[in-house]
């Protein structure tokens, strides 16, 4: 349990307050060494209860203190102070930060949830010990230490160097865009360029478009990124940043199946039949994921080139805000009388890969009808069907997927038919979604009358007449 602030007088006079504590003071060598800024937090036992591996509490801030419940073995107390201390030194005050960390803390908090803030606090105190007990100080401090205490603390030196893939892959665990938060400031800064130097681990760099794209799908990549237009109506990102950063850092894999370039961690994904391929999602927070798409090694030439067109779409649609919103009266509660609840119009994360499977089959079909002679990248690809049998196809595609669970309406008694349309709402979704991917040529004169069009043509004339009155006027006053 973490009470994470900024500290105020009050706090920072208790803190002077804390009394000493004996084995606190025995270990110090080693506290000095993890927490190096300023002195080592104060360590009192209280009658608390601790959760987790560690049983303690830390009162946070620039002046912190570690509490310790009544009655720990020894080598519990002192593995307790240690990884507290470890945590600790995070608040410490850092005179070259460009932000405090309670502010990086509290970013992370409301953007991403209280659990990916409490995993942060937590990672920091082992990623500190995985850089302090690997690095030259530890053997002198440790050995700097009371015969008594020296055991356990070797012991978590053995712990923090033989299993430190397993110290990495618990803060590659956390959210990558929450952990970007923090990694580009100190406190994290300094202790991940210490791991990366002394261990060679490192945040995993960013992969551009191009390498993204593996094998036959890179050409078609470079066909994309030359053409702006369709880069944008496939990504569906209007801004040149955005597609910047996306060309630069895309978080997506494009690989064949069966191919040496499907990584590991993707090797056991099924391949839909409907889509072409397999996608594989995993969440990096901030509304983003980690895409890895394995195309069926059965496709081959237009139909894999459809197939690679509307996983780009399908990535899109997993995090697009409208689209899904629209959809999500379809999943609320209602009354007897069909009044809906707001708050509970939402489209459960569950089914946000149903959506994007439907609403990118009715996408790429429209965007061949109505694109198809436009762009080259699209030539030989075939639509299943036209306009209206395109959405309609992707409405019953919810509708069929989503377990019977999606609002459709009963049908009332004694009635052969009536009005109210199955998924309303996923319908609507998918209408204004595929707005982006059509072709509207307006024509202003054929949409108004005749008469309309007249009444333009006199109104213009009037505008004219009193304009040339006005200027004959200012011209008999001398005003130019």
């Amino acid at each position: 349990m973490v009470n994470a602030g900024k500290g105020d007088e009050k706090k920072e006079e208790k803190a002077k307050e804390v009394p000493p504590h004996p084995m606190r003071d025995s270990l110090m060598p080693v506290l000095e060494k993890v927490y190096p800024l300023n002195k080592p937090p104060g360590v009192v036992e209280a009658e608390i209860i601790a959760e987790g591996e560690y049983k303690y509490e830390l009162t946070a801030g620039v002046l912190s203190i570690v509490r310790l419940p009544n009655g720990l073995s020894k080598e519990d107390k002192i593995r307790a102070i240690i990884v507290a201390t470890a945590e600790a030194d995070a608040w410490a005050f850092r005179p070259k930060a460009r932000r405090e960390y309670a502010d990086l803390i509290h970013k992370v908090k409301s953007g991403f949830g209280i659990e990916q803030q409490q995993a942060i606090l937590k990672a920091y105190a082992h990623l500190r010990l995985l850089q302090f007990f690997n690095s030259a100080d530890a053997a002198a401090a440790i050995d700097s230490l009371p015969s008594d205490l020296k055991p356990t603390v070797l012991a978590m030196q053995v712990q923090y160097t033989e299993n430190k893939e397993k110290v990495w892959e618990d803060w590659m665990a956390v959210k990558m865009y929450a952990r970007r938060v923090v990694a580009g400031d100190d406190p994290f800064r300094a202790v991940l360029r210490g791991i990366k130097k002394e261990l060679g681990k490192e945040e995993p760099p960013p992969r551009t478009w191009e390498d993204s794209n593996k094998g036959q799908f890179l050409a078609w990549a470079k066909e994309i990124k030359a053409n702006e237009e369709l880069l944008i109506r496939l990504t569906n990102y209007r801004e040149l940043r955005d597609r910047e950063q996306f060309m630069n850092d895309t978080h997506s894999l494009w690989v064949m199946e069966g191919s040496p370039d499907v990584p590991a961690k993707a090797s056991d994904t099924k391949i839909d039949p409907t889509l072409g391929f397999a996608a594989r999602r995993e969440d990096l927070g901030g509304g983003y994921n980690d895409m890895t798409y394995v195309f069926s090694k059965k496709l081959k030439g237009a139909e894999l080139k459809k197939a690679y067109a509307r996983s780009i779409i399908y990535g899109h649609l997993l995090h697009d805000f409208f689209y899904l919103s629209a959809a999500g009266n379809d999943w609320a509660e209602r009354s007897d009388d069909g009044l809906i609840d707001a708050t509970t119009a939402v489209v459960p994360d569950k089914y946000d890969p149903l959506y994007a499977k439907c609403g990118s089959g009715a996408a790429i079909d429209t965007f061949i009808n109505h694109f198809g002679q436009e762009f080259p990248f699209l030539g030989g690809m075939k639509a299943n069907g036209v306009e209206e049998a395109v959405i309609n196809a992707g409405h019953q595609c919810v509708i069929d997927g989503a377990d019977g669970k999606v609002f459709i309406p009963k049908k009332p008694p004694g009635k052969i038919t009536y009005d109210d349309t199955p998924a309303p709402g996923s319908r609507l979704a998918l209408f204004q979604m595929l707005a982006r991917f059509e072709r509207v040529d307006v024509s202003m004169a054929a949409m108004g009358s005749q008469e309309a069009t007249q009444e333009d043509k006199n109104i213009s004339d009037l505008e004219a007449k009193l304009k040339a009155i006005k200027e004959k006027e200012n011209a008999g006053k001398g005003i130019k």
